[in-house]
């Protein structure tokens, strides 16, 4: 079967819109799974539902950002007392995907060196000495 446009425009909108996977797409319209995934490889076609998906990212973050205030109050009255490791680690989730994130305390390496040299271990004579 040859794909025709509309064909083509009709895989992507039952990829898309109605969530079929390609295989189904391609049984349900008598083409070849490869026919399908070529179609949904189409970036021409694939424009506008691209500018769907960064909208509906961009909806999701005004989301999530006008809860942030909201999860770092409940976050840290869990963190005072309560039990609910559920919604506490539910709250450090969205505040991480707010981009909310507490500083470490020291974000170099710390190195010791000894002025007389390593000390003992405690390790058997022969491995301490490099025998």
């Amino acid at each position: 079967m040859r794909m025709t446009e509309t064909l083509k425009d009709e895989a992507i909108r039952a990829y898309f819109e109605e969530g079929k996977e390609p295989e189904t797409i391609a049984r349900d319209m008598g083409a070849t799974p490869k026919q399908i995934r070529t179609a949904l490889s189409d970036l021409k076609r694939l424009e506008r539902y691209k500018k769907r998906s960064e909208a509906a990212k961009l909806r999701a973050q005004i989301c999530v950002n006008e809860n942030v205030e909201e999860a770092a109050r409940r976050q840290a009255a869990l963190m005072r007392g309560g039990t609910d490791s559920v919604q506490q680690r539910a709250t450090k989730d969205l505040l991480d995907r707010a981009g909310v994130c507490v500083p470490k305390e020291s974000t170099r390496d710390v190195v010791i060196t000894f002025a007389g040299g390593a000390p003992k271990l405690g390790m058997p004579r022969g491995l301490e000495d490099g025998d």
